[in-house]
């Protein structure tokens, strides 16, 4: 997935705030982006896009944890 303005919004998202939900997001995005969230296509593009930034995020996290425990033992 190529790194645009937009997957790092997206990323920074889903990094910075407890739990966002994909509508929250696309809502975020719609405002911010000016994105016609309403049409079906570039809605389910969008889910796609973010569900595969959240397995990327969530992948990080558990890097950067089993990192920080191997350092300790």
């Amino acid at each position: 997935m190529k790194e645009t303005r937009i997957i790092k919004y997206i990323k920074s998202l889903i990094r910075n705030h407890k739990y966002l939900t994909t509508e929250d997001i696309m809502l975020l995005l719609e405002k911010y982006y000016n994105l016609p969230i309403n049409v079906p296509s570039v809605y389910y593009k969008y889910k796609k896009i973010i569900r595969q930034c959240r397995q990327e995020v969530y992948k990080e996290r558990r890097r950067a944890k089993r990192k920080k425990r191997e350092g300790e033992g």
